[in-house]
């Protein structure tokens, strides 16, 4: 998958956390899900493809699938927690409302600036057909991004979270119903590019809006029941997670058995209906798996809150390392697929390890010398300006 999301994800940062031990869960799940998405990553780019096979690849293979999913319902949950708990304040034009719109649209323009395919603006007069089809390719952040702003605004015109709720679950059940059809349909000859690139994977996006919204929009409707029935603690949401799942996953089995379907042309792994259920379930059983887990073990929650909260650098700089990027090569370019399980694995732990100490140390720098740290941010943003100009 290509990343993050503060949800991290997810792709959302809370001006102010509460205590409430149900994010205890939420924190754990981004942090994992960030661990997960660097490994997988990581054997994306340095194992061998005649390792590429066999059932235990095969069945890594569909729970790195779920990597994605996890890291934008997990965005919807985030937005849904924050936006409900300071509900006065997000749902009318307020400062901390356009605050945070500005934050998704800096998760548009990060997203862009990690495909950029020019080293100064200058040489984009150079720039050919496929090279700007490629820059304007949708990747994890700026669907994200798209899709909070969207949420974002549709607070304007909910009178109440159980409006919100349903909202963004009956915009989850749209995007995913008409997904087939969108995909099916060949945009990019009546719209511009860069509109195109959101709709479909025709022109080589990642993570167009459709169908890969629709998890957020779920994860949104989901961080409803946290905040308002599940809100007793994180262990408390388990169950009733899994009560949720477990249905979803059986109903996507059972649809996908049909033999009569509604569309007319349809690729299942990437924009069936049934899929989406699937994989929405399996996140849900997933979720309660964690919440079982810190029931039963003593979970690091402030480590966890910290790496959760800087997923976003995490991807950015953990992606730059492994595939690379206008500023360096990555592993991609020097090692590339040659590797056998072991020294891919090595990799693995190295690049788990140290994300994770970049992650945390990051994250305390922030809090225990946050003017020193809004200088050393200043100065990154001043380099690339400088750099591309």
């Amino acid at each position: 998958m290509g990343s993050l999301v503060e949800s991290g994800t997810s792709a959302v940062q809370d001006e102010s956390r509460p205590s409430s031990s149900r994010l205890v869960l939420v924190d754990f799940a981004r942090a994992v899900a960030v661990l997960f998405m660097i490994q997988g990553h990581t054997l994306d780019v340095l194992l061998a493809p005649n390792y590429r096979q066999g059932a235990l690849f095969e069945s890594w293979l569909f729970l790195r699938g779920l990597t994605a999913p996890m890291f934008f319902t997990l965005s919807g949950i985030s937005f849904a927690l924050s936006g409900i708990r300071r509900w006065d304040a997000y749902s009318r034009p307020s400062p901390a409302f356009f605050r945070r719109l500005g934050r998704f649209a800096f998760f548009i323009c990060l997203g862009y600036l990690m495909h950029l395919p020019v080293k100064s603006f200058h040489d984009f007069r150079y720039l050919d057909a496929a090279g700007w089809q490629g820059w304007l390719q949708v990747d994890v952040l700026q669907c994200i991004g798209f899709t909070l702003i969207f949420l974002q605004l549709s607070l304007l015109f909910a009178p109440s979270p159980e409006i919100f709720a349903g909202l963004a679950a009956a915009s989850s059940a749209c995007v995913v119903l008409i997904s087939p059809v969108v995909w099916d349909a060949n945009a990019a000859g009546h719209v511009p590019p860069a509109i195109a690139s959101y709709l479909n994977a025709r022109t080589g996006s990642l993570f167009p809006l459709f169908p890969w919204s629709g998890y957020v929009f779920f994860g949104a409707a989901l961080g409803y029941l946290f905040a308002q029935r599940w809100s007793g603690s994180s262990h408390s949401a388990g169950r009733p997670l899994a009560i949720v799942g477990i249905p979803l996953i059986f109903a996507g089995l059972c649809f996908a058995g049909f033999p009569v379907t509604l569309y007319r042309n349809i690729e299942f792994w990437k924009v069936s209906p049934n899929l989406f259920l699937i994989r929405v379930g399996s996140v849900c059983c997933l979720l309660a798996l964690l919440a079982y887990l810190t029931r039963r073990i003593a979970i690091p929650q402030r480590a966890a809150r910290s790496l959760a909260q800087e997923s976003l650098t995490v991807y950015f700089v953990h992606v730059c390392l492994l595939y690379g990027s206008i500023w360096n090569v990555g592993l991609r370019q020097t090692i590339g697929a040659n590797l056998a399980p072991l020294p891919t694995l090595g990799w693995a732990c190295v690049l788990l390890v140290s994300m994770t100490l970049l992650g945390l140390s990051w994250n305390w720098h922030k809090k225990a010398a946050p003017m020193a740290n809004r200088l050393v941010r200043t100065a990154i943003v001043v380099a690339i300006a400088y750099g591309l100009s």
